[in-house]
């Protein structure tokens, strides 16, 4: 777990303290408060003008449109609170309608960070995100504090739309692309406060992974690696020469790597790359599958049980199993009995958030100690298949790799051509210094075991 995740998770105690300590108290007698404005509206026409919030909790967020930025006199409405499918509530959404109106300047729009972007020290640690008028993506935004106690950033924008102001790790979470990256071609990244990721546009570009995809739809498992993240992961996690993807053996000629959201959880995530695979693959298409931490569940959920869940969507009776397909799943530091960090993010990000909206971190429940965790059900129901299941887990003293105890790690049912190896290494290290720790030799053996 990287340090800007180890930054949030500190957070995130210390958020739910703050929370708990504001909510109580209160006398009878205290008079009714108004309700806070979430909406405000001004005609602007080509000489430009201001729409902003004077007074409540969105108090000093606005727009300042420049002189000529419209040609005709427009009704510009701004919005507090918008609720938006990737993005918990309790991370404000700002909206300016009409949404998609280009602009022959760029405004300048002021927006308000979430507590949970304040650091432990006080500082404001947050960037911009927008989406875009044309495409239903997140991009980045270069933002500048205004005020650091009122957690107040700006930014400017080319056009009206969606605006919110989150980090790294939380684009990472809630608003960061899900595809299958394509080793031969470009990857868009692009850093924002706490750290880079995939954008579906970025200022930056990489490439992730070995190969082709499209040698990869067309290859048997021996030649293909599929890596899955796991919670706040990227694939910018999986570069540089120490790191599991550059180390894997030549043998190994396409290394793809999954881009996905992590929050909406392992059978979200598992039944959209179930479909995803089963619309691309090509006759004598296999592969294994490295996933790490939750990466690791989304394998195990892909294999198990995605070709019979109803709620993937698609689906249909007699939907073929991939298990088999997937020749092996190697799983890095996986979680198969839940985790802190998992009971972190429900006693806080989701304590915090209306009941509806559970969908959106169901990572969270995923990942915790809770009996009704989807860890716990697969153990419970798990029957050995065809793929062959290898866990390899970290552990430095006290019985955990920083993130996931070796408990936890090996709480997964083993066949008996099946394997179970630690090494003595952090969470992160599994995949990012495999190359010095041993890690890689072992994979490699793996994907090369008759």
């Amino acid at each position: 777990m990287s340090n800007p995740v180890r930054a949030l998770v500190r957070a995130l105690t210390a958020t739910a303290a703050g929370i708990a300590a504001a909510c109580g108290g209160g006398g009878s007698n205290a008079p009714t408060a108004q309700p806070a404005p979430t909406v405000v509206s001004a005609t602007i026409g080509p000489a430009g003008g201001t729409v902003a919030f004077t007074v409540g909790p969105h108090a000093g967020v606005g727009i300042q449109v420049p002189a000529g930025a419209l040609t005709a006199p427009t009704l510009v409405t701004l919005r507090a609170e918008v609720v938006v499918d990737p993005i918990l509530s309790i991370f404000p959404v700002y909206r300016v309608e009409p949404r998609g109106v280009p602009l022959q300047q760029p405004a300048t729009i002021t927006l308000r960070a979430a507590s949970q972007l304040v650091q432990g020290d006080g500082q404001l640690v947050a960037s911009g995100l927008v989406q875009p008028r044309d495409v239903d993506a997140w991009q980045p935004m270069a933002t500048t504090i205004v005020d650091a106690d009122k957690r107040v950033v700006a930014a400017t924008t080319p056009w009206f739309g969606d605006f919110a102001v989150l980090n790294a790790s939380l684009h990472r979470l809630f608003t960061q692309p899900r595809a299958l990256l394509d080793p031969a071609t470009p990857t868009p990244i692009a850093t924002i406060a706490g750290g880079q990721a995939v954008f579906a546009a970025g200022d930056l570009t990489v490439r992730v992974g070995r190969g082709s995809l499209a040698s990869f739809w067309s290859s048997p498992a021996a030649a293909n690696v599929l890596v899955v993240p796991g919670l706040f992961g990227s694939p910018v996690d999986y570069l540089g020469a120490q790191n599991l993807v550059a180390a894997l053996p030549a043998s190994v000629q396409n290394v793809v790597v999954l881009s996905y959201a992590s929050g909406p959880g392992v059978a979200a995530t598992a039944n959209e790359l179930y479909n995803l695979i089963a619309a691309q693959r090509q006759p004598g298409f296999g592969c294994a599958i490295v996933g790490h931490s939750m990466g690791g569940l989304v394998g195990r959920y892909l294999i198990e049980r995605s070709h019979t869940d109803a709620l993937r969507p698609g689906w249909q009776p007699g939907a073929a199993s991939f298990a088999g397909t997937v020749a092996r799943l190697i799983l890095l530091g996986v979680p198969q009995n839940g985790s802190d960090i998992g009971e972190a993010l429900v006693a806080t990000f989701l304590a915090q958030s209306r009941p509806e909206e559970q969908g959106k971190l169901q990572a969270a429940i995923d990942l915790s100690y809770r009996t009704d965790a989807i860890t716990r059900v697969m153990n419970a129901q798990y029957v050995d298949n065809a793929t062959r299941y290898h866990v390899v887990h970290g552990g430095l003293g006290f019985g955990t790799d920083g993130v996931v105890t070796i408990a936890s790690a090996l709480a997964l049912p083993l066949g008996p051509d099946e394997s179970a190896v630690g090494f003595p290494v952090l969470h992160d290290a599994l995949h990012t210094e495999a190359a010095a720790n041993g890690v890689a030799a072992h994979v490699a053996a793996l994907l090369q075991a008759p």
